[in-house]
């Protein structure tokens, strides 16, 4: 990959005027003076350079400039202010049907797109049969693209804009239309387009392309890059923040909230094994506790709970599944220990833990605490699902 930038975006912002009636449009061409619009920031000061060569994808939310910063460097969208300057052939495909005539044929669009993406006449009838049958629409070619499904219309798209040699590849959401063969396909073809030496910019959901396919991830939000960098790491930061809200871990000693039960309070609670409670799966996250009794007590049992920061409770066990009991204590006196987890299971993403004390047939709750404390999980590798559980992997030609 080329260190020379082949996209450079420059402080880019763009805004939209949007009119809540119809009407307004007309008042504000008549009234100039007064505003009948507000302003909509879909890009807000993003800049980025892209290097020839590179694979550089896109998330966010929906609605968070995705769409707006492609169509900007592509040209289909002027920018509010700020400057892009791209170098190269640009190949694009945007909105499902973006730039087909739906009373033309596939082959009168393929032809059609074709020269408006620069290739001559003689190019076009060279590779208009290759067109043809990576979209495998020979049969209905001819037939106005109307008549075609969504996936048909990607097929032949992206059939065109990979073979019209282009410098930079532009995909918005494409690959999530269509069949698991024809991403398959397109997938291999775009693995020989980065190993050709073509830039490549796609917008997806899947992030499990991002973290296959990419050099880079920028992680767009309201409009802003919030992020940018290894694809995994920010991959995954996004999917944690899409869980639920993403917040600090909250040193205990600075806030440790409980339940008041009038029988014992917690009084240490903390999480131990990792730099600034972010593990790697495999570590040993251990998690300690003390629980002071208020009044003669039974035996204890201590409890843990774990949610992911949407709400999943993805962990509920407690000593007793273990056969596992601390003796009956007397009023001030305090009980305590740990649990570990190791190896570390969970999948990446953010979690809080809850700890509590009962008693030994689970009917009394002694002590609990809210949902403070805060841990996250992160891989060094692409992951998906909510468990990395420990497993074996057998085979005679392994």
């Amino acid at each position: 990959m080329s260190s020379e930038p082949i996209i450079r975006v420059s402080n880019v912002s763009k805004c939209y005027q949007i009119y809540d009636r119809p009407q307004h449009r007309l008042l504000q061409s008549i009234f100039r003076r007064k505003k009948y619009f507000r302003d909509f920031w879909a890009l807000r000061e993003v800049s980025l350079e892209v290097n020839k060569g590179e694979v550089l994808g896109i998330i966010g939310r929906n609605g968070a400039g995705k769409s707006t910063l492609l169509q900007a460097i592509c040209g289909t969208a002027t920018p509010t202010s700020g400057t892009i300057n791209v170098k190269g052939r640009v190949a694009a495909l945007l909105e499902l049907g973006a730039g087909f005539n739906p009373e033309f044929s596939g082959r009168e669009n393929a032809i059609l797109n074709a020269a408006i993406l620069g290739m001559t006449q003689a190019e076009i009838d060279a590779r208009l049969p290759d067109i043809i049958a990576f979209a495998e629409l020979a049969e209905f070619i001819d037939e106005p693209v109307k008549t075609y499904s969504s996936g048909m219309f990607v097929r032949l798209a992206f059939a065109v804009a990979i073979h019209v040699s282009p410098d930079i590849l532009v995909i918005d959401e494409a690959l999530a239309v269509g069949d698991l063969a024809f991403r398959n396909k397109c997938i291999e073809r775009i693995q020989k387009l980065m190993a050709g030496g073509v830039t490549i910019l796609f917008v997806t959901h899947d992030i499990s392309t991002l973290q296959l396919l990419c050099s880079r991830v920028v992680w767009l939000d309201h409009g802003q890059i919030k992020s940018i960098g290894d694809p995994v790491r920010v991959s995954q930061d996004y999917y944690a923040d899409m869980l639920g809200s993403k917040a600090p871990p909250v040193p205990v000693q600075d806030m440790l909230m409980q339940q008041d039960t009038g029988k014992a309070t917690f009084t240490d609670v903390r999480i131990k094994g990792a730099v600034d409670n972010e593990f790697a799966p495999g570590q040993t996250l251990e998690i300690v506790f003390a629980v002071q009794a208020k009044e003669d007590l039974g035996p204890v049992v201590f409890n843990v709970s774990i949610y992911r920061s949407d709400g999943d409770w993805v962990i509920g066990q407690t000593s007793r599944d273990v056969g596992k009991y601390w003796k009956a204590p007397k009023a001030g006196e305090t009980r305590g220990g740990s649990v570990r987890f190791a190896p570390l299971s969970l999948a990446p993403g953010e979690y809080r833990v809850a700890v509590g004390a009962c008693s030994a047939d689970y009917t009394i709750c002694y002590a609990l605490t809210d949902l403070t404390m805060r841990f996250a999980v992160r891989a060094p590798y692409p992951t998906w699902g909510k468990f990395i559980h420990p497993c074996e992997w057998l085979g005679n030609d392994a």
